[in-house]
Order: C-alpha cells, then sequence, then structure tokens
C-alpha cells in the first residue's frame, strides 16, 4: 500500500526560510510521494541550497520552482528521486482556458508534453501532473449540469489522445499555486479526473487575501469521483501538510 504525502505553505513564507521548511518536511517524511504546492522555491539559486540540506532518501517528490532567471520560461518542474534532484525539463504551458481555447497548437504541444515529460512511474503506480492553471485543457458545460469534458472535442485527434492518457494514469497530481475560484466548477473537474478509479490530489500554497493554513480549499483528494479523507493532518507555523492512503490500485 502506497501513501502520498501533499504540503501547502504560507504565501509570506519565502527565500531561506521557505528552502528550509521544504528541506524539513522532506527530511520527516514517511510517505512514497510527497507532493508540493506550486512555487515551491522562489529561484534556480534554491535549488543549489534544498540539495545541501536533503538527507532522507525515501520519498519521491515533486515540486515547483517559480523562476528559473528567464523571462521565457516559469514555472519549472523538478522530481527528487533517491534523495537527488532531477530537472523535469517541463513547465507550465498556460494558466487560463482562454489561452488554451480552441488552439489546436498549444494544445497538441501541451499532450506531447504531458505524454513525454508529466507521467512518473513510482513503485508501478503511474502518476500524472498537472500545473496549476492547466486543468483548464477541461471545460465545464453550464447547460448540462457543468458535465466535464476535453476543451477541444472539435479535434477527435486530441481529445481521443487525451482520454488515452487518462486511461493508463493511476493517479492525478496538481500542485497549484494560490487557491482556485468557482469550485462549483473545479468539483466537477476533480470529479471527472478521480473517475474510473483513479486518484486527484491538488495542494495550492494560501493567498495574502486569506493567509490561513486551515483554509479546506488548499487540499483535495478524490477517489472514484469522491472526496477522501486524510489518515494523517501536520500543521506547523507556516505550513500545513495532509497524507493519504493510495488503496485499489
Amino acid at each position: 500500500m502506497a501513501t502520498i504525502e501533499i504540503v501547502s505553505f504560507s504565501v509570506k513564507l519565502h527565500g531561506a526560510k521557505r528552502v528550509s521548511a521544504t528541506a524539513e518536511i522532506i527530511n520527516n517524511c514517511k510517505a512514497d510521494m510527497l507532493l508540493f504546492s506550486g512555487h515551491t522555491l522562489d529561484s534556480g539559486k534554491d535549488i543549489v541550497r534544498l540539495k545541501e540540506r536533503i538527507s532522507n532518501k525515501l520519498p519521491e517528490v515533486i515540486f515547483e520552482v517559480k523562476d528559473v532567471n528567464s523571462g521565457m520560461v516559469r514555472n519549472c518542474l523538478y522530481r527528487i528521486a533517491h534523495g537527488k534532484i532531477f530537472n523535469m525539463n517541463t513547465n507550465q504551458l498556460f494558466s487560463e482556458s482562454k489561452e488554451i481555447e480552441d488552439n489546436y497548437e498549444l494544445a497538441d504541444r501541451f499532450l506531447h508534453e504531458l505524454y513525454e515529460r508529466r507521467i512518473l512511474t513510482v513503485d508501478n503506480i503511474k502518476y500524472l501532473i498537472l500545473q496549476c492553471g492547466e486543468i483548464n485543457i477541461l471545460r465545464n458545460y453550464q447547460n448540462q449540469n457543468n458535465q466535464v469534458d476535453f476543451r477541444l472535442p472539435q479535434h477527435q485527434d486530441l481529445s481521443k489522445k487525451f482520454n488515452a492518457l487518462l486511461n493508463n494514469i493511476k493517479v492525478i497530481i496538481n500542485p497549484i499555486h494560490s487557491p482556485m475560484g468557482n469550485q462549483g466548477k473545479m468539483h466537477k473537474r476533480r470529479e471527472f479526473l478521480s473517475s474510473r478509479k483513479r486518484y486527484y490530489f491538488s495542494t495550492s500554497n494560501t493567498d495574502e487575501k486569506n493567509d490561513n493554513l486551515n483554509n479546506l480549499s488548499l487540499h483535495y483528494a478524490y477517489f472514484n469521483e469522491k472526496p477522501i479523507n486524510p489518515i494523517n493532518i501536520n500543521k506547523e507555523s507556516n505550513y500545513i501538510s495532509r497524507s493519504f492512503e493510495l488503496i485499489d490500485l
């Protein structure tokens, strides 16, 4: 039986203090998979600082770096395996629905990114990573009780490719930068992504308007279209984490 721990930070935690908290969480982690909220670290320099502090080689870790000193490339994904940090050579491709709406070329590139760089296999469990607003690859149909589907159904080749990908995935992990709005629509999307006995997990930082680690919208966990409860909660002054069991895989 595998376990996953998901972590949310206070938006006010920055720089060296965030690096220290990240290292502390990794070194104390007993889960198989550890997922941090978006913008885990501020810059590329923080990766070097984190590397020097990691001692726990047990968990697979997914984290995001906000800025790697490039105006073109931001929100970059990194992976820690066996205590070593790897650049996943992928970053968030879009954040809003208007960017991906009927945009065949971007959707095609996004699917290539998912297939080639966003799938992880850990202990025979296949994970897929969606970064924050990339969940807008889905859309809700309000006149159909907010039913969810691939955003570009008119492009059947892309739709088939996306659905084939989901059918081969057991766990979808979604690091988020700040809590999303319109939770009614998001709930339907989480149901969709967790359907057919898949898991879905998302974790977000707090935001400036609501820097409250007790905010229930920071963490979401679903299995087979239903919310699931954590087996453990750990709350500190600047972060909160929840752990979940992965069963029926």
